[in-house]
């Protein structure tokens, strides 16, 4: 493979779609002192949508203090989304200091209640030994809790323990059954691992033209690996490309 794939860096997309959401709550309630005095009652949507509308800047200036408070009122109850923006800021220092430990603590609140976003982070946090020990098994652990439940980034994380033989025996069969499972989903990457692992026979019989296929799935979605590869495979195999 010209260029070996590596795992995800820590993923925080929890924030960025739960803005959406508050966006269209703050349509229907527009009078944020509604919203915190419901918040201040223990309301923990509107504990929550406070701390995405202070998180975010909407109708208030932007303030991660504040939207820290909020998070961790409606954390504190129970609520995953709260818990897993908690961890987000806790692992950049938004609002507070960088607290790794604190991160993880909470990113494994969410994830026992079953949150794959929580779950697939709590591995990277795992992999790379941030707040917690390094520990493969661990990673392996919850990869496959976040996998299990269709998780895309999981599985491609899950594919890459598999092809490096990390926390695992090295399992290019077992690599290729989740980089499958992430490509159908629609994944580049996994896309691009898994046309350049057939075309390269590891862990399946060589086939150029399914492996054309999944490097032209990969290229346009832009993943530059693939179009290079690609490009090469046409070159060398133009019939494939056709």
């Amino acid at each position: 493979m010209n260029t070996r794939p590596q795992q995800r860096s820590f993923l925080l997309i929890s924030i960025l779609i739960s803005i959406f959401f508050a966006q269209v709550t703050l349509l229907q309630a527009s009078d944020i002192q509604e919203l915190k005095a419901l918040a201040n009652q223990g309301d923990l949507d509107a504990q929550y949508n406070l701390g995405v509308i202070y998180y975010s800047g909407i109708g208030v200036s932007c303030d991660f203090q504040e939207a820290l408070i909020w998070f961790r009122k409606a954390a504190e109850q129970g609520n995953v989304d709260g818990q897993v923006c908690i961890a987000a800021m806790l692992y950049k220092g938004e609002g507070t200091r960088q607290d790794f430990e604190e991160a993880a603590t909470w990113l494994r609140r969410a994830a026992d209640q079953g949150d794959t976003e929580a779950q697939y982070n709590l591995g990277i946090m795992y992999y790379n030994g941030n707040g917690v020990p390094q520990d493969y098994t661990q990673t392996i652990y919850w990869f496959r809790q976040a996998a299990g439940q269709g998780d895309v980034n999981a599985l491609f994380g899950l594919g890459l323990m598999y092809y490096e033989g990390d926390g695992v025996p090295q399992d290019y069969k077992e690599a290729m059954s989740c980089f499958s499972k992430a490509a159908a989903r629609g994944d580049p990457d996994a896309q691009y691992v898994l046309g350049a692992m057939i075309y390269e026979g590891i862990g399946v019989n060589q086939d150029v033209r399914a492996a054309a296929h999944w490097l032209k799935r990969a290229a346009m979605q832009g993943n530059e690996d693939s179009q290079r590869y690609l490009e090469i495979l046409c070159i060398t195999h133009p019939s494939a490309c056709n």
